[in-house]
């Protein structure tokens, strides 16, 4: 007997079997796909597209390097510092002050909509009827919105409808009093009115909180100072007057900013100037006091001409001090007696050197006189009288012009004293001035300074420049952004494949059966000798004799594959037919094989093993009761052929049923007269076919295992689950069971293998034809 060495089979992912798996349902992939692309039509139909709509602001840089008298006119309000001040705006941009400004005066708190059947058109621009909340009820805090259906309208009257107030009837032009409030409404008769005309009422928070959340606002380049605002609507109309009145009332709101900080600066500007003013008086009259208890006009000036006359006196006080010292050098001269010649030319005074110059000439004459006359000569006595009388004269003089020299330098010594006093005073003098000309000049800066910004702020003031520049004023894409035609339908298609994907996958992870021999092949090495087709109740269920159906050509392929595992022998070769548990085929499979295998050469037996619930006799087509294989282990006077039965459906095929149902059926097979009856009947027959008892709930087959050449362990398509495969390499692993492959029972035409349509293109079956939806739903 060969034995066949069990091999553990290694986990492997094969895609292309999981693919077939998902391809063998692909009529359900197709139909969801459609229902999907039906639902995108639907949705495309009757959605209403959406529109993006944008506008595009510049901000200017502030210019810190100007030269001018308006090089600050950058603290006032105009243009932006950096990127960060502009991440700022964006916040100011979507403010609510801003919106509730936009929502009143777009008249957003109203809509009017064209009612259609499946869905409503809003209007903006070309509205038949316009309203106005005139003012809101100040007790109804909790309002939202109210719609009302305008109906009814007969001249200058209407009839609204509301479905908790019913019918409110007004006149256009005239205010209408409402639960939430008072509003108007207009009719424009250039404008038809159409039969649906419905009109909503909005609190105004709840409109700017719409907007809040519709306006986005992005800085594509954050150093080109750019600002993109879009928004996306329903009606083209209606967003790009919003993005219009957005930025309009943005730059007022920058307007408004700079002109309250420009009359701030204003009102400051003046009280400095109040305060300047007060305070520069004060130190011009401080100035002028101190000048005027100071006798100064020009403290410099005046230090400097001191210093230049003391300077002058000084050089005077010399010259008088030198003609001082010559008068009285003169003077000892005029003292001393005799008549010796006096100086001259000493640049002294005038009169002084003429008589000087006169005695001198007379001393000349008489000294020469002296030479030719004696002293009482009358002219030399003459001369002695003028000489002395001149002499006298000069010491008048010098006495004269010693007091004047004398009183010139005491007057010129006063003078110096009095500069040199007036030089003293200078230093605290120019102290105490210079404070007070600093005081000064300061109080006039800063006049001088608020002077020049007081014109420059009127300058701001009378400059409207916008806070940002409108580069693109608001469009609208002519794509609508949603919904997209393309990306719906192809999530359409995407969801018809993910749908019953997933259901599918669901279904074959939560499905632990059975299908192919791919499936036992995944889980074990043991080989699959044949797929044995799937058959309806109306087709004969046994291999009748020259038979070309599916059947019998999946039991020859059967037995084919069978010769390769079973051994050489002179006597008959035993093969065991098991399976895990009832219902999986095991006994239709013995009696097909057994029929298969019968024939003129040799012949085949069946056995009936499985003692506890027999089923060969449900084949047979007179059944009758009869001995069978529980008498003869039990009782060892029965005779084998009283036990053999010839099949009716194949001459050469006998059977030997169970017979009756014993209370200990363990025992009887473990007796050890199985395995006498084998060897008897192995000289009769060529195949002894055995139909034993499922493995997993009794363990009756293995007491006879042991006369097995071959085990065919079968499993059921769709039945079999996926642990009997590994209950099977268990026995085998633990040499309870030999020589052992798979039989796939009732394996179904889409599941697919080998031999499952063994009549397709040999003319062994009559083809049938199907209708198409047959063929897409056919299991």
């Amino acid at each position: 007997m060969q034995q066949k060495e069990f091999q553990e089979k290694e986990q492997t992912v094969d895609l292309k079997s999981i693919l077939n798996q998902y391809l063998r349902k692909w009529p359900w992939f197709i139909f969801s796909i459609l229902v999907f692309l039906f639902g995108a039509y639907l949705y495309l139909r009757y959605s209403i597209p959406q529109y993006q709509s944008k506008t595009t602001l510049k901000f200017d840089k502030k210019q810190t390097d100007l030269s001018s008298a308006l090089a600050d006119l950058d603290n006032l309000g105009i243009g932006l510092g950096n990127a960060d001040e502009l991440k700022s705006e964006v916040a100011v941009v979507t403010s609510r002050p801003i919106l509730m400004q936009v929502v009143q005066n777009l008249n957003l708190n109203v809509q009017y909509f064209s009612a259609g059947d499946i869905k409503d058109s809003e209007l903006f621009s070309k509205a038949p009827i316009t309203a106005k909340i005139l003012e809101y009820n100040k007790d109804n805090k909790k309002f939202i919105s109210e719609e009302f259906t305008v109906k009814d309208i007969k001249g200058n009257e209407f009839t609204l409808w509301n479905e908790k107030k019913g019918d409110i009837k007004g006149s256009f032009n005239i205010p209408l009093h409402l639960d939430f409030g008072t509003v108007i409404l207009h009719r424009d008769p250039q404008v038809p009115f159409t039969a649906k005309y419905k009109i909503a009422f909005w609190n105004p928070i709840e409109r700017v909180k719409k907007l809040e959340n519709k306006i986005q606002v992005e800085l594509p380049d954050e150093k080109a100072l750019l600002m993109h605002i879009s928004i996306v609507g329903a009606v083209p109309d209606k967003s790009e007057a919003i993005l219009n009145e957005v930025t309009k009332q943005y730059n007022l709101d920058g307007l408004r900013d700079k002109n309250l900080q420009a009359q701030n600066t204003q009102e400051f500007i003046d009280k400095r100037l109040e305060v300047i003013t007060r305070d520069l008086s004060g130190v011009e009259n401080q100035k002028e006091d101190f000048q005027n208890r100071n006798r100064i006009v020009d403290l410099q000036t005046q230090a400097e001409l001191a210093l230049q006359n003391t300077n002058d006196n000084t050089k005077l006080l010399l010259q008088q001090q030198t003609q001082l010292d010559l008068l009285n050098s003169l003077s000892a001269e005029a003292a001393k007696g005799g008549n010796q010649m006096m100086p001259s030319n000493l640049g002294l005074n005038l009169s002084l050197e003429q008589a000087i110059s006169q005695y001198n000439t007379l001393l000349i004459s008489r000294n020469k006189t002296l030479k030719q006359a004696t002293n009482e000569n009358p002219a030399v006595v003459e001369m002695n009288k003028e000489i002395a009388s001149l002499k006298d004269i000069i010491k008048d003089n010098i006495n004269e012009q010693k007091a004047t020299v004398q009183a010139s330098i005491a007057q010129l010594n006063n003078q110096i004293t009095t500069n040199n006093g007036l030089i003293e005073k200078v230093p605290g003098q120019s102290k105490v001035y210079r404070g007070i000309e600093r005081q000064q000049n300061l109080k006039e800066q800063l006049f001088l300074y608020l002077l020049q910004k007081r014109e420059e702020n009127a300058i701001n003031l009378s400059v409207n420049i916008p806070k940002a520049k409108i580069v693109n004023p608001a469009f609208t894409e002519d794509v609508p952004i949603s919904p997209k035609k393309n990306i719906v339908f192809l999530g359409a298609i995407l969801l018809g494949l993910l749908l019953p994907f997933g259901v599918l996958y669901l279904l074959f992870m939560l499905d632990d059966k059975i299908y192919s021999r791919e499936d036992i092949k995944i889980r074990s090495s043991l080989g699959v000798l044949a797929d044995i087709p799937s058959l309806n109740n109306k087709e004969n269920h046994l291999v009748q004799m020259n038979d070309f159906t599916e059947l019998a050509e999946a039991f020859r392929v059967l037995v084919s594959n069978l010769k390769f595992v079973l051994p050489n022998k002179d006597s008959a070769k035993v093969i065991m037919v098991t399976s895990s548990v009832k219902g999986e085929g095991k006994t239709l499979i013995s009696v097909n094989l057994t029929l298969t295998l019968a024939n003129k050469n040799g012949r085949a037996l069946l056995i009936g093993s499985d003692i506890r619930n027999p089923q060969i006799q449900r084949y047979d087509n007179e059944p009758i009761k009869r001995k069978g294989l529980t008498e003869y282990l039990y009782d060892e006077t029965v005779n084998v052929d009283e036990l053999i039965h010839q099949s009716d459906t194949n001459p050469y095929c006998d059977v030997i049923y169970a017979g009756s149902i014993p209370p200990n059926p363990q025992e009887l097979l473990s007796n050890g007269r199985y395995q006498q009856l084998i060897k008897q009947m192995s000289s009769k027959y060529a195949y002894i076919v055995v139909d034993s008892a499922p493995l997993m709930l009794v363990s009756d087959t293995l007491n006879i295992a042991d006369v097995a050449d071959a085990t065919l362990y079968v499993v059921r398509s769709g039945v079999s689950r996926n642990l009997l495969i590994n209950f099977a390499n268990d026995l085998v692993r633990d040499s309870k069971l030999s020589n052992v492959s798979f039989v796939i029972n009732d394996v179904s035409k889409n599941v697919g293998g080998y031999g499952y349509n063994y009549g397709y293109g040999y003319g062994y079956t009559k083809d049938t034809k199907e209708t198409w939806w047959q063929k897409i739903f056919k299991k």
